[in-house]
């Protein structure tokens, strides 16, 4: 099960992969000895390592939000623009005589 998560589409080792569940483990056993043992690790300390996770996980995750949801969000503004045929203008101008000051007659 552990390999399946590791690998890719492809079936090979993937390194984004292998670094961030290596990065979970370690976070997590750092988060559990902290509270069991030591008492002492900074808040710094989990500030860089959410900052190397979220790096890890843009490395990991980035490629794959660009093919799968690039096309999505391309079709949703495909729709929008043609659902949009021309803007709407107003029946009565401003600068026409039967336009009073109130608006519209």
């Amino acid at each position: 099960m552990i390999r399946d998560i590791l690998v890719d589409e492809k079936g090979k080792l993937s390194a984004a992969r292998t670094l961030l569940v290596g990065c979970l483990v370690f976070t997590g056993v750092l988060i559990v000895c902290d509270s069991a043992l030591w008492f002492q690790v900074e808040n710094a300390v989990y500030a860089l390592l959410g900052t190397i996770f979220t790096g890890l996980l843009m490395w990991t995750a980035g490629p794959r939000i660009a093919e799968y949801l690039g096309p999505q969000v391309g079709a949703v503004a495909k729709g929008i623009g043609s659902a949009i045929r021309e803007p709407r203008r107003p029946k009565l101008k401003d600068n026409d005589r039967g336009f009073a000051d109130g608006g519209e007659k």
